[in-house]
């Protein structure tokens, strides 16, 4: 008799608790490897993004101070055409990346590298030449320009060169972030990343430059 009642109250009372720690342990599970799948996800996006802002980089001349970039005065290693042509391509790639981020810093830092690779494109072709623009040789457009006017455009080469070093601040912000990340992430027990791809600079032009 105290068997069947026991066995009565196993029914009653434990089994049901017992089924409902299994359930909430099996949402716990999922829950966390929603998590670590969503943080995977984000990482891929952010490395395919630094991965195509990268062959921007290669495209320009990132100086550290005013007197290396006045020393040499090319402001990229490509024609303008060229470079334009690939920012149109990484573009197309990174805006559709971007907007699967969510929100945060190292979305932040992408999409402003993204902006500064632009800004520095629109001001490179007020003074496009058929060759590597050189800081020295002001774009000739066979125009007369009143002093005021050739005064601005001696300084649009310096302009476009600051937006090549802020592109560069914020893509090395956004690695760091990602490297930080990663680094985390991997430290946390049963978490796994099963693909892992690898404020403004200013700075003035000198009476001296031309």
């Amino acid at each position: 008799m105290k068997r069947s009642s026991r066995a009565l109250l196993n029914r009653i009372f434990f089994a049901p608790m017992a089924a409902y720690a299994q359930s909430v342990t099996r949402f716990k599970e999922a829950a966390t490897n929603l998590v670590e799948s969503e943080a995977a996800k984000e990482m891929l996006l952010a490395s395919r993004s630094i991965l195509a802002l990268k062959r921007l980089e290669k495209d320009v001349l990132v100086y550290r101070s005013l007197g290396d970039f006045e020393a040499n005065g090319k402001l990229a290693r490509v024609s303008y055409e060229a470079f334009r042509n690939n920012l149109h391509q990484v573009t197309a790639e990174v805006e559709p990346l971007l907007a699967r981020l969510p929100q945060s810093k190292l979305k932040i830092e992408l999409g402003n590298a993204l902006a500064s690779y632009r800004d520095g494109q629109f001001w490179w072709r007020q003074i496009d030449q058929p060759r590597v623009v050189n800081v020295s040789a002001p774009a000739a457009t066979g125009n007369s320009h009143a002093p005021s006017d050739t005064a601005f455009l001696s300084t649009i080469a310096y302009t476009v060169a600051i937006h090549w070093r802020q592109a560069n601040r914020y893509l090395r912000r956004a690695e760091q972030l990602m490297n930080g990340r990663v680094m985390l992430r991997s430290s946390t027990p049963g978490f796994s990343l099963t693909q892992t791809p690898q404020s403004h600079a200013t700075f003035a032009p000198s009476a001296s430059a031309r």
